[in-house]
């Protein structure tokens, strides 16, 4: 690779559109877009128009492309084996869109093939990045406000009820796996990652007949606790706690789950088939290269620090949350607000990983063995809520340390 890193993608839904809207925002030098692959035959020509580059019909096109370094794979994540696999064995690296897979035994596969091909792997989407979630992470670490002894994170929103298929809600366990991997990167990031055992459950969602949400129980090795609730059925919504502020900063409307949880309930009538069109056709709204294509990258002068739902780290002298510029530390002389930068965070920052990674010839940061863990952790909450039993984790990888990553420039 030259300083430039060239990257193709296999998928132009609303992962992409995001991405892209980012990557043409930002204006960054380190990367260029240079493919793209989608079935969709409007996409490709509106991707091949705007980028002046190749589109391909399937993924296998886009492999063999030579312009290509790495490869954004942002297909459904039942696909997201066979991708990633065309991608290592064609030599290309991977940043692959949580969750990393729906299986274990496929992730363990994903993470030998590019051990084999001697291609990176990064798992992606993740808050982890998130300033705030670093700061804590630093925080921690530093020992200045004492040993950690607890964290708590909870996230209550309308996630059940967004446009998507019923199958989709069928095979990610509501939001257990697509959500899932938020909250446990999270927690992990500011832990020391390795988890121990997990005990959970799940919520039912009446309207969708499927995980509403989930409520789990994580131990890590050194013995700290952590709490993780979801729940995405559209009642209560903890931006309320956070000046009405949504997953990326931006202004959220105080009446989304209302909106959402009834449109919802208006297609409870309807036939299956009839529904299911009807929200795809919503959906694809949201997709690269729809005609009435609708943005939800918010405008930058209402962006505040990005909050995926309420933090809470508990150390022996001090405890933490998310403040809408920064951290509020409560310590034993009240409330203090320590404010933060906003830096590159979630897509943007996991494509500057890579790039890092690709330049000084090293393992991301959040590579395969990262996800692996944290999809272990997901599946393990669901184990539990079946069995009743603690889970006991196998794969966990340990998190570097936020002074390295700082010294990374990601």
């Amino acid at each position: 690779m030259s300083g430039v890193m060239r990257v193709g993608f296999i998928g132009l839904g609303q992962a992409a559109a995001l991405i892209l809207e980012r990557i043409r925002a930002a204006g960054d030098p380190r990367w260029q877009v240079v493919a793209g692959a989608d079935p969709r035959e409007h996409a490709r020509e509106t991707f091949a128009r705007e980028y002046g580059c190749n589109a391909y019909a399937d993924a296998a096109g886009l492999v063999r492309d030579e312009n290509v370094d790495v490869v954004y794979i942002a297909t459904p994540p039942a696909l997201h084996l066979e991708h990633a696999s065309l991608a290592a064995r064609a030599g290309k690296h991977a940043i692959v869109e949580k969750p990393l897979t729906l299986k274990l035994d496929e992730a363990r596969q994903m993470v030998a093939v590019a051990a084999q091909t001697g291609t990176k792997l990064l798992a992606g989407h993740t808050h982890s990045f998130d300033a705030p979630i670093r700061a804590m992470q630093r925080l921690v670490e530093s020992g200045e406000l004492g040993p950690l002894r607890a964290i708590n994170s909870w996230n209550f929103n309308e996630f059940n009820h967004r446009p998507r298929l019923h199958s989709e809600l069928v095979d990610t366990h509501g939001p257990v796996f697509n959500q899932g991997p938020h909250h446990v990167d999270i927690v992990r990031q500011i832990a020391g990652g390795l988890v121990r055992s997990v005990r959970g459950t799940t919520i039912p969602d009446g309207i969708t007949g499927v995980e509403g949400g989930y409520v789990a129980y994580l131990e890590f090795v050194t013995g700290v606790p952590a709490t993780l609730v979801y729940d995405g059925r559209s009642l209560f919504d903890t931006a309320e706690f956070f000046e009405w502020r949504g997953e990326g900063g931006g202004y959220r409307d105080p009446e989304t789950n209302a909106v959402r949880r009834r449109a919802f309930l208006e297609l409870a009538g309807t036939a299956p088939g009839e529904r299911d069109a009807l929200l795809d056709a919503q959906k694809e709204s949201g997709r690269y290269g729809a005609v009435q294509y609708q943005s939800r990258h918010p405008a930058e002068e209402s962006v505040k620090q990005p909050f995926f739902g309420l933090t809470v780290v508990s150390c022996e002298n001090a405890t933490v949350r998310q403040s809408p510029g920064g951290l509020y530390v409560y310590g034993p002389d009240g409330r203090r607000e320590v404010r933060l930068e906003r830096a590159v965070g979630g897509r943007l920052a996991e494509l500057a990983e890579m790039h890092r990674a690709i330049a000084t010839d090293t393992t991301p940061e959040h590579d395969g063995a990262w996800g692996l863990a944290t999809l272990e952790v997901c599946t393990g909450m669901l184990e539990s809520a079946r069995t009743g039993a603690a889970v006991e984790m196998q794969y966990q990888v340990p998190t570097p340390p936020a002074a390295q990553t700082t010294a990374r420039g990601a």
